[in-house]
């Protein structure tokens, strides 16, 4: 069997080597240093209010393990990029052995910062949701992983078709075409970025100003250097392993 080509557009480098990240901040850059035509295209029309099936409200689930492991991310977002090179196949495998629960709590305000006239943070996110209201959570970290890889780069940001094939190549057999064609869940992107930003993560001091922001079973990880090596670390002490 012939496997789906991943497109090969953009396929953005990610930055090898330790891992310290400062984040993505949602504070508004000064004057100075704001990019120009910052403003993001308007919604695809056709875009609603339509919630994933069976999800809570900004929230994206992915498997069903005993360990929480929650992710606060913007797929425009190169720290969160980086966290998911280093991290994601970790994730991914807890996720797959029945392990680990991923929640994903998707913003979109990067791309405004960046000048991104694609609104990639809310077709990506959007996409993901798709997928979710399928009822194919298996795929979404694959998927999700895909996305952070190919963020829009100086050439521009992947279409429709892209997206499309990106999650076929994850493992995705529903059509989600009319889904990522319409923004059917780009007000739902929307709405979760506007809901978590300024908000303090339950059970935690931790208030959401920038991403990625991580939570394992209940306690917000440190995001530095060794990431892999301390949530491999702390995954363990949660199941109660050696």
């Amino acid at each position: 069997m012939s496997k789906t080509r991943v497109p090969a557009l953009l396929l953005a480098p990610i930055i090898a080597g330790a891992l310290a990240l400062t984040g993505c901040s949602a504070v508004t850059d000064s004057p100075a240093s704001a990019p120009s035509d910052s403003a993001p295209a308007p919604s695809a029309q056709g875009a609603g209010t339509a919630v994933p099936a069976s999800l809570g409200d900004h929230v994206i689930t992915a498997g069903d393990g005993p360990v929480e492991i929650a992710l606060w991310t913007d797929l425009s977002c190169p720290y969160c990029a980086m966290l998911e090179a280093e991290t994601g196949d970790l994730i991914a495998s807890w996720v797959a052995s029945g392990d680990v629960t991923l929640t994903i709590h998707p913003l979109n305000f990067v791309s405004e910062k960046h000048g991104d006239a694609t609104d990639w943070s809310t077709r990506a996110a959007g996409a993901i949701a798709a997928v979710a209201d399928a009822g194919e959570g298996a795929a979404i970290p694959a998927f999700y992983a895909l996305l952070q890889k190919n963020q829009p780069t100086d050439a521009g940001a992947l279409g429709d078709d892209d997206i499309i094939a990106l999650a076929a190549h994850a493992g995705v057999t529903a059509d989600i075409r009319d889904a990522v064609e319409t923004q059917r869940f780009g007000d739902w992107v929307q709405a979760s970025n506007d809901h978590w930003l300024g908000t303090t993560i339950d059970g935690t001091a931790q208030v959401v100003q920038g991403v990625p922001v991580l939570v394992v079973d209940g306690t917000v990880f440190d995001i530095q250097d060794t990431n892999a090596d301390r949530l491999q670390a702390a995954v363990d002490v949660a199941l109660d392993q050696p």
